[in-house]
């Protein structure tokens, strides 16, 4: 299918109501909250900075703008391959070249926000998995799983959402052998 093919058949869902379009973005600003990584690895991300270009005024008599200054990890966002050192060599490694059928697909989420809430040191397990899976369906290759932890309840606070201790920052989020048992079955991101 090309990719005008596609967005053709998902403007068609989403206009029939065949498709639930869920927003997961937040709204970025001085007061996001953002990744904080030990020093021996990174640079902390710069905080978000929102400066005035107009509002009506002489500087533009018939718009508002700005311009913005944040790291590409602020806010909600997805990393492209290149990102990852395990994408360093895929032609297709930055988000203006992948192809938009890797950018739309079905999404199993697996709702743990209650547990999440009670522990937020919960690891996602296999035994979680196959349980959603029992409920729910297989999860299929091609489709992608999010994990629902409802952790952006935290982003009026930047200490409870770093959750952070004398080991760093922590969040909810699958075990290695989840990311493993997914993979083993072709699912995507």
């Amino acid at each position: 299918m090309t990719s005008a093919n596609l967005l053709a058949s998902l403007a068609g869902m989403l206009a029939s109501g065949g498709i639930e379009v869920v927003d997961c973005t937040g709204t970025l600003g001085p007061d996001t909250p953002l990744l904080k990584l030990p020093p021996d690895f990174a640079k902390d991300t710069p905080a978000i900075e929102i400066h005035r270009i107009s509002e009506y005024d002489v500087n533009g008599p018939f718009w508002a703008w700005n311009w913005l200054k944040l790291g590409e990890h602020s806010g909600t966002h997805f990393d492209a391959p290149h990102h990852w050192i395990t994408g360093r060599d895929f032609a297709d490694g930055y988000t203006d070249t992948l192809p938009v059928q890797r950018l739309v697909a079905p999404v199993n989420v697996l709702d743990f926000a209650a547990e999440c809430g009670a522990n937020p040191d919960f690891l996602l397990t296999i035994d979680h998995v196959k349980a959603w899976e029992a409920k729910h369906g297989a999860i299929n290759a091609g489709e992608w799983v999010v994990l629902r932890s409802d952790w952006d309840k935290r982003n009026h606070d930047e200490s409870l959402f770093l959750n952070a201790n004398e080991t760093g920052p922590h969040t909810p989020g699958p075990t290695a052998e989840v990311i493993d048992y997914l993979l083993s079955k072709g699912i995507v991101g």
